[in-house]
């Protein structure tokens, strides 16, 4: 009865964990979305200056 029991309330602590592992995935994607569209705004800052200063805008 107590290995039953034991199994019962393991298996949603299991499916807890794996939404929270899920969460933090999700989390890091967001990171390295944020990451690469932060080094993309500074490259295209960097050619609308350059363009500006060369008098092409």
């Amino acid at each position: 009865m107590t290995n039953q029991l034991s199994t019962i309330v393991q298996r949603p602590w299991n499916y807890c964990n794996f939404l929270r592992d899920e969460r933090r995935l999700s989390v890091v994607e967001v990171e390295s979305a944020v990451e690469v569209g932060l080094v993309r705004a500074a490259r295209l800052m960097q050619a609308v200056l350059r363009s500006a200063f060369e008098g092409r805008l």
